[in-house]
């Protein structure tokens, strides 16, 4: 049983007591019950300890302790569920539970699927600053092209994908893991980049392409019905809805650079969002939107 595994199944353990949690016997208890967990061995409190503190490193996920004034028990932080990481990773962690436990309720659960081979390497990588060596094969290209000792420095999920970012040849990379093959872990042990900043490198991004482009000002004008869904979920975080008095529209404003995944979105949501500035961007898209009916307007092949 490889410790990822173990803290998953500690994190589900406690989620499940909801908020009155358990005590550390009773996890303890329900530890040595899980053979395929515990191997037969007892759960001591130091292992305990370890595997939660290894939790919030890993996930971000705390495992605090408090007193119901008899005894000390352990619950999942409420301020575990306010980043969108977090959320997710504990959300498929209780839908993988019960997937797991019913078969009958797992017929009326519909997951669209990702390739994640790497992700439990990658992960270990690091967690332990190991190197690690594997296959690339972009959408552009024939073939696989090999990386030899790969620095992980961090992991970004964007739109159901997850993408490793590390140090090769003294730059800065980012792989899909979902195009990577042939993933080794190293034994060789490596030291982070302390001038490596995963917020500072993708705080002007909307997604996960970083060019070498200013940061603008972005006015978009949204229609009432999909105003909603960027309120509940934003694009980017410094995204600010402007005072309007309308109820047919509402106008966002986002700081971010105008990058080709942030032009595809903007594209995807269609005629329910105009951008409004800079001019530059909204001539890109006035411009897009002219090739695409012109290829609307010819004759179907």
């Amino acid at each position: 049983m490889t410790p990822l595994k173990k803290y998953i199944w500690l994190v589900d353990t406690v989620m499940r007591a909801g908020e009155k949690g358990l005590t550390l016997r009773q996890i303890a208890e329900r530890y040595e019950q899980d053979e395929n967990i515990s191997n037969g061995e007892p759960y001591a409190r130091r292992t305990f300890q370890r595997h939660r503190d290894e939790v919030l490193d890993l996930f971000g996920i705390e495992i605090e302790c408090y007193s119901d004034g008899s005894e000390y028990r352990y619950r999942i932080a409420d301020n575990s569920s306010n980043d969108y990481f977090r959320r997710w990773l504990l959300d498929s962690i209780a839908v993988n539970r019960i997937v797991t436990d019913s078969r009958e309720v797992a017929r009326y659960i519909s997951i669209e699927s990702t390739n994640n081979t790497a992700l439990p390497i990658v992960l270990e990588a690091l967690k332990d600053l190991r190197l690690v060596n594997f296959d690339y094969k972009p959408y552009w290209k024939e073939s696989s092209t090999h990386y030899f000792n790969f620095q992980p420095h961090a992991l970004k999920m964007f739109e159901r994908r997850w993408y490793l970012i590390g140090r090769y040849h003294k730059t800065h990379r980012t792989f899909a893991l979902d195009r990577m093959t042939n993933v080794v872990l190293q034994e060789e042990n490596f030291k982070r980049d302390p001038k490596f900043d995963l917020e500072k490198m993708f705080s002007g991004s909307y997604g996960i392409i970083v060019e070498d482009i200013p940061v603008e000002s972005i006015w978009l004008k949204v229609e009432a019905h999909q105003a909603n869904y960027l309120r509940s979920l934003p694009l980017h975080r410094s995204q600010m809805e402007l005072n309007s008095k309308s109820e047919d529209y509402a106008i966002f404003a986002l700081r971010v650079r105008p990058t080709l995944d942030l032009r595809q979105k903007i594209l995807s949501l269609g005629s329910a969002v105009e951008v409004l500035k800079p001019e530059s961007l909204r001539e890109e898209m006035r411009e897009e939107v002219r090739r695409m009916s012109k290829m609307y307007q010819a004759d179907a092949i």
